[in-house]
């Protein structure tokens, strides 16, 4: 009797790539200054606790909510329906950082409708399909993307500067606030949907893997940023559009292989991709089950 696949590490991946989603190319953000990675390192360290407190949550009120009493279903739809706000939220955002993304620097004179269609086409496609595809593409895609950020933050260490990321004093509070802020929104809340996805595809939450997950994701972005901050410097790296773009087009890898801006865009286009069909997948199925749920008003 063969047994039924647990889909650990796939599950794992795919929570790693939606972190990485669309926050991989605009890190570090255009309100960071001088204290970046400590606002970095909070965000990170709260979309831990974000993930942790969300698991609970998700099993209790997005597993088979039609099974519970009349308050659980209310609070099941209620969350259900916040779940698909904030879902087709991310999935417009990281759709438009994509086409602007493309439109500016990959293919400035394809014209924006041209590249909205292919993605929109390729999007629907993936997110129309059974949950297993999207998990093996992920495991693919986590591969590929580790492989590129460790060796593009390799080739470009010899043109690390130290005192980029130095700093001589301790933020106040307000300074720390203010960088955490934006980090917060773009890293920390996505880490919500993770135990959300897990129990609306599946059934059931997969803290462990889910815990990989976003840690194997956060770390990806750490290298990423670090990349950004020690070869610009944290003032100059926020005033760039696409910081890692950049980063990459500064980096010579050798006589044949002279960049490496096409493996970045590819990374960029993968995450781009997942978390929008994901964050597509939780909408539309999160409005399934609130249609399951028949919540009749008792006057």
């Amino acid at each position: 009797m063969t047994a039924e696949p647990t889909y650990n590490k796939h599950s794992a991946s795919l929570a790693a790539i939606f972190i990485l989603g669309d926050s991989v190319i605009v890190l570090p953000y255009a309100s960071s200054g001088k204290y970046a990675l400590f606002g970095f390192a909070l965000a990170a360290a709260a979309a831990f606790i974000l993930y942790f407190a969300a698991v609970p949550i998700a099993r209790r009120f997005f597993i088979n909510p039609q099974n519970g009493n009349i308050f659980c279903k209310t609070v099941s739809a209620v969350l259900l329906y916040a779940g698909a706000a904030y879902a087709l939220a991310g999935a417009g955002q990281t759709f438009i950082r994509f086409i602007n993304y493309v439109d500016k620097i990959v293919m400035p004179n394809s014209g924006r409708f041209f590249i909205a269609l292919i993605f929109v086409l390729i999007t629907a496609a993936l997110a129309t399909r059974r949950h297993e595809v999207i998990l093996k593409l992920s495991l693919i895609f986590l591969v590929f993307g580790t492989v590129t950020v460790l060796l593009f933050f390799l080739l470009s260490a010899k043109d690390f500067n130290i005192e980029n990321i130095s700093f001589y004093a301790f933020p106040s509070f307000k300074e720390l606030f203010k960088e955490t802020l934006p980090y917060f929104f773009g890293v920390s809340l996505p880490a919500l949907l993770i135990p959300v996805f897990e129990a609306i595809f599946f059934g059931r939450t997969r803290k462990a893997a889910g815990f990989a997950g976003l840690g194997i994701g956060l770390s990806l972005i750490t290298l990423c940023l670090l990349d950004c901050l020690l070869l610009f410097g944290q003032e100059l790296a926020a005033r760039l559009s696409y910081p890692l773009a950049a980063a990459v087009s500064t980096v010579t890898v050798g006589p044949l292989f002279t960049r490496m801006d096409g493996v970045i865009y590819c990374l960029f286009f993968a995450t781009a991709l997942i978390k929008t069909a994901v964050c597509i997948k939780i909408s539309y199925f999160s409005l399934e089950i609130i249609k399951s749920l028949k919540i009749k008003a008792y006057k």
